[in-house]
């Protein structure tokens, strides 16, 4: 991000600027190494006049650097109570907010704080009692005219020297702080602290551009005020960073794709007659139009000579992998290979099974093969033996495809399915493994189209087919958010409801954020606490678990049992996100839904309701009405079309490492772009401070 910020004094080494130690700690926390590595970590939102408690439980571990106003003080105990294991509390306001505050074995603050007063708090965002709370806190004084005062902790250790009583009294009069993601080693007032300086040692840089966008601030101008925003709010200078990158991700994606355009693919031809045609005559079902259409494409890009770049999305259950398969048969009949890669080995063994089920009922004879990390010794090497001689069609894998030693005779074709599990770097290993320096085609698969996905196509990096139509018959899933402590009635609802369909005939997925039980929670939502409540809920259930921990024989064992119906209920994690196809799940109860991706709950819902009786998906939550938490999930309930999901995702998350291996956050490519409201425009725009987040609408061009 940002390459061209790439002057001499850029790549200077952290330590010559900050001091050996410190750099020490930023590269441990963050990876800087130079002055540009650090210059690129931006602040996560800023502190103007309110707003300041702009936190969700999504921040749960965060560490909190925020200027508040003391609202109120919980009483002292009673004299001679004094235990410094009892915290002095404090609720805190930024004048739309308030949030209790935890200051342990600093008894004299009561003292000097008074309601009204301001501080400069610095705590870890926990959960207490269902509620948010920021405790291990330390706070500096903030006097009326802004200057620093009496402080407790780190923040006591940042203003005890006049070099550091200095720096804090120039950040705390900027018009705005940068709010700095913590990490460890480095709290987010510490970064400020460092950047300041940093920003304070680095002369003027150039301007890259010959013709700088107009209306907008120099780069130098931009940097600075990225970090450090002027009176005008941080919205000019993120506009014209964003431009910068928007125009680096296109140049760096235009040259991708040229150096696409001059690698040469294995032609696959479609042969009458062959292994293509006899699969879809053997199909037990028609396939729908955008089926058809979506074969069609697969099959042009095929017999091509340039290898296929496609991203295949389509809702859950819209018969994506009926599509891949035929795509894979039309490279069998061109005497080629194929692998499919699986993020998990559930999903690889159920792929396996699903394929070799297809092509028998189609009567064709392919050779499919399974690649695990848990497969047996003598198993895998009877894999690798026919993968290399070409003995395989068709090797069906998880990582394990990707590790040396992996090796194919001819491979034409690569399927990736839940692409976002994969970076691209990984994806091009298995690509490189070609014949005769020919690049296999590839096709990558995915429900819901997630912020990179997205980001992708925007920037023209993948071509696209969509599935729109469900298969006939099959019925939509309706999702219902359970307030688990605002209305606990509702919940034993739904394990009222769970009963009820596990006594007709049906099966139940329950899915829990965690395996072990974790002392320190309020309300458990492991997978081990839930196994003991849905056994006591549900007396007449057979009820079993699965989760990442188990042995790869107990996982199969369990999941074929619960397919076979010898379990009603499968107490699980999200290791059944993906794949997972037993028609008679109709009910899914995700506990603690909050704590979920949006692309994972819409993937764990397409679990249920794959059947004759449709599905129905409870999301029992902990949060409360009115936070953006609360607001997320009804967004989700309130539809199940993947796209407007993934534009729902790219609004609360970030895209990722575009030409990389990372699926989301800053690494390179888009760290500050929004694609969700940094969309070209015709309208002027009037700059407006933001209150918390940088991400504020621009307009940009390329």
């Amino acid at each position: 991000m940002l390459g061209w910020l790439g002057s001499d004094y850029a790549r200077t080494p952290l330590n010559i600027v900050v001091g050996p130690k410190t750099a020490k700690k930023l590269q441990a926390a963050y990876g800087a190494e130079t002055v540009a590595d650090a210059l690129t970590i931006f602040p996560k939102r800023y502190v103007a006049q309110g707003k300041s408690l702009n936190v969700s439980w999504s921040d749960l571990g965060d560490t909190i650097t925020t200027v508040v106003e003391v609202d109120s003080i919980l009483p002292a105990p009673e004299r001679g109570a004094y235990d410094r294991k009892r915290p002095l509390k404090l609720v805190v306001s930024d004048g739309s907010r308030r949030l209790p505050v935890a200051i342990f074995g600093q008894e004299w603050l009561r003292k000097v704080l008074y309601p009204g007063i301001r501080l400069l708090i610095l705590g870890t965002l926990s959960e207490f009692r269902g509620d948010l709370q920021i405790k291990n806190v330390d706070c500096l004084v903030l006097h009326d005219d802004g200057t620093p005062g009496a402080a407790t902790g780190k923040l006591a250790t940042l203003t005890k020297t006049a070099q550091g009583l200095a720096e804090m009294q120039r950040l705390l009069t900027r018009p705005y702080l940068p709010i700095y993601r913590g990490r460890k080693g480095v709290a987010g007032i510490h970064m400020a602290l460092y950047m300041q300086r940093i920003l304070e040692w680095l002369p003027l840089q150039p301007e890259p551009l010959p013709n700088p966008p107009l209306g907008l601030p120099t780069f130098d101008d931009a940097l600075r005020g990225a970090h450090f925003p002027t009176v005008a709010g941080p919205a000019p200078a993120l506009d014209r960073l964003k431009y910068d990158e928007a125009l680096e991700l296109q140049l760096a994606v235009g040259k991708r794709r040229e150096i696409q355009g001059r690698l040469s693919a294995p032609v696959c031809k479609p042969l009458p007659g062959g292994v293509r045609e006899q699969l879809r005559a053997g199909l037990p079902f028609s396939l729908t139009d955008g089926q058809s259409s979506v074969a069609s494409e697969l099959e042009a890009d095929l017999e091509g000579g340039h290898p296929m770049n496609r991203l295949l999305a389509g809702e859950v259950g819209s018969g994506k992998t009926v599509v891949a398969l035929m795509g894979m048969a039309q490279a069998i009949d061109a005497g080629r290979q194929c692998a499919l890669l699986a993020p998990t080995e559930v999903l690889a063994q159920q792929h396996h099974r699903s394929i070799t089920a297809m092509l028998e009922r189609a009567g064709v004879d392919v050779n499919v093969r399974l690649l695990t990390g848990s497969l047996p010794t003598a198993e895998r090497r009877q894999t690798l033996l026919e993968a290399v001689s070409g003995e395989a069609d068709i090797v069906v894998g998880t990582h394990a495809l990707l590790s040396e030693g992996v090796e194919f005779f001819d491979l034409g074709l690569v399927v990736v399915d839940e692409q976002h599990r994969f970076g691209v770097r990984q994806r091009d290993r298995l690509r490189s493994r070609g014949r005769g320096g020919l690049t296999p085609h590839l096709l990558v698969m995915t429900a819901t189209p997630i912020p990179r996905t997205v980001a992708m196509t925007i920037f023209g990096d993948l071509a696209v087919s969509q599935l729109t139509e469900l298969p006939a018959g099959r019925k939509e899933i309706q999702t219902f958010v359970v307030p688990t402590v605002e209305l606990p009635r509702w919940e034993e609802r739904t394990w009222e409801r769970i009963g009820e369909d596990v006594a007709a005939g049906n099966r139940a997925f329950i899915v829990c954020p965690r395996i072990t039980a974790d002392p320190e929670q309020y309300l458990d939502e492991s997978v081990e606490s839930v196994l003991a409540k849905a056994r006591a809920k549900l007396p007449g259930a057979r009820v079993g678990e699965l989760h990442g921990q188990m042995d790869p024989e107990d996982k199969d064992r369990a999941m074929q049992a619960f397919a076979a119906g010898d379990l009603d209920v499968l107490v699980s994690t999200t290791v059944i996100e993906v794949g997972v196809d037993v028609p008679e799940a109709t009910i899914m109860m995700i506990r603690r839904a909050e704590s979920f991706g949006i692309s994972q709950i819409h993937q764990l819902r397409g679990r249920v309701g794959r059947g004759d009786h449709g599905g129905l998906c409870f999301l029992c939550t902990h949060t409360h009405s009115g936070t953006p938490e609360r607001a997320r999930l009804d967004r989700i309930a309130a539809t199940t079309d993947g796209v407007e999901l993934a534009e729902l995702d790219l609004a609360t998350r970030s895209f990722g490492d575009l030409l990389g291996d990372d699926q989301s956050g800053i690494a390179t490519g888009l760290g500050l772009v929004d694609l969700t409201t940094d969309a070209p425009s015709s309208s002027a725009r009037v700059p407006t401070p933001p209150t918390s987040c940088p991400r504020s609408p621009t307009r940009w061009s390329t």
